[in-house]
């Protein structure tokens, strides 16, 4: 910075910007800004930061109630060197309008694993490593991708409106199609902390490209905080989200039974089940509350005994 002299005379006013400047840098600055001839991303620190905290929800709702997620620093790598400290992986892409590129997600193969057998009723405990996936992993890993998706589209709310669509789960990064291997990719890593998944990563990958491709005029104004927004519409929008219909889900009973009693089932035979006092209520796949079974007008339902609440109530 060039230092100001005492002298009054020296004193010069200052040069009036170009007009055609000031736009385009602001208009730069909302989503990215160029620094030592690469791309930062500052717009995404507050969508990852939302995006942790939704995994978190999401693994919690999914049997592990007290696991953490630390986020790292973001990276910039090309897509070869990505899915290289990524494998081995299930990789996931998704189609996301504006967004000039798809959207890659990759999270480690053990975690998947582990993620399945506490869904079919056991501890996370990881078998031996193996490459190929039963038709049950297969379907659980895009049905996690869709979960991760909604995520995703929930931490990019305040910031673009995208709507991540699930479009190729592959263990197999050759298969990811529309990304070369010396493309440049904005990577956001999530670590897991907490048993039994301690050390399982997601990561998390934009194509620079891509968002470079996003004009700033498409990015949605900051809301909060912000009186000037029309009523109308405020009132609009709010009656909208009012009537949108959310998946609610509880599981009421995960009975576990030896393999020699599985093959000898027959029809007739009767499984028994140990119901809960409480059990989970989950809403479009995030922890929500627990509640009790029990009737209402002769139909079964469950009593909120307790709502959850995040660490910072969010």
């Amino acid at each position: 910075m060039t230092a100001v002299t005492k002298s009054v005379k020296a004193v010069k006013a200052p040069a009036a910007p170009a007009p055609s400047a000031a736009p385009a840098d602001s208009k730069e600055s909302l989503l990215l800004r160029k620094a030592e001839g690469s791309y930062a991303f500052p717009a995404l620190e507050g969508v990852a930061n939302q995006f942790a905290r939704s995994l978190r929800d999401l693994i919690r709702a999914l049997g592990a109630p007290t696991v953490q997620i630390e986020r790292a620093g973001a990276e910039q790598m090309s897509f070869a060197e990505w899915s290289a400290s990524a494998a081995p992986a299930i990789f996931w892409r998704y189609h996301a309008p504006p967004l000039k590129g798809p959207v890659l997600l990759a999270g480690s193969r053990s975690l998947l694993l582990q993620l399945v057998d506490i869904f079919y009723g056991g501890r996370g405990q990881l078998a031996a490593e193996r490459e190929e996936l039963t038709d049950a992993e297969d379907r659980f890993a895009a049905r996690l991708g869709r979960d991760i998706g909604m995520q995703l589209a929930a931490a990019w709310r305040d910031k673009l409106a995208i709507e991540p669509e699930l479009d190729s789960v592959t263990a197999d990064p050759a298969k990811l199609a529309a990304v070369r291997a010396d493309d440049e990719l904005f990577v956001q890593r999530f670590t897991l902390r907490g048993a039994p998944f301690d050390g399982r990563t997601i990561m998390c990958a934009y194509p620079v490209a891509a968002l470079r491709g996003v004009a700033g005029d498409e990015l949605l104004p900051e809301l909060q905080g912000n009186g000037s927004a029309d009523p109308a519409w405020s009132g609009a929008l709010d009656k909208a989200l009012r009537d949108v219909r959310m998946p609610v889900r509880s599981v009421l009973a995960r009975p576990e039974i030896s393999l020699v009693k599985l093959l000898a089932l027959e029809v007739g035979d009767i499984i028994p089940l140990s119901m809960p006092r409480h059990v989970p209520v989950t809403v479009a796949g995030r922890s929500f509350a627990f509640g009790s079974i029990g009737e209402a007008n002769g139909n079964a339902a469950i009593m909120i005994d307790h709502i959850e609440k995040g660490p910072d109530n969010d």
